[in-house]
């Protein structure tokens, strides 16, 4: 019965496991931002400027966008998941305490 619960096919179980793939995802994805911004913040502005074409900083500027994109897509997988999981919890307790 706790299996069915708690097992690995219970939507609590998926949930959790959606939980964890769109983290790890989000991680990643602001890890490229960071490292992004990071590259892209020089201290001599006219040396960078020389040293790159326009067509690479294109390609890193639609980089970053797309993994902007990307990082606020997970956010919203994240709270929606965080969302569906609380509320199964919650008819759980609901369960619980109305058979106690």
């Amino acid at each position: 019965m706790l299996k069915g619960i708690f097992g690995s096919n219970s939507l609590t179980h998926l949930i959790r496991g959606g939980l964890e793939e769109t983290s790890a995802s989000h991680r990643v994805i602001a890890s490229r931002v960071a490292g992004a911004l990071n590259s892209s913040s020089s201290v001599d502005f006219a040396d960078t400027l020389n040293q790159k074409t326009a067509a690479s900083k294109q390609q890193v500027e639609a980089d970053l966008q797309r993994d902007m994109t990307e990082l606020a897509d997970t956010t919203i997988r994240y709270e929606a998941d965080s969302k569906l999981l609380q509320q199964a919890y919650a008819r759980l307790r609901t369960a619980i305490s109305d058979h106690a």
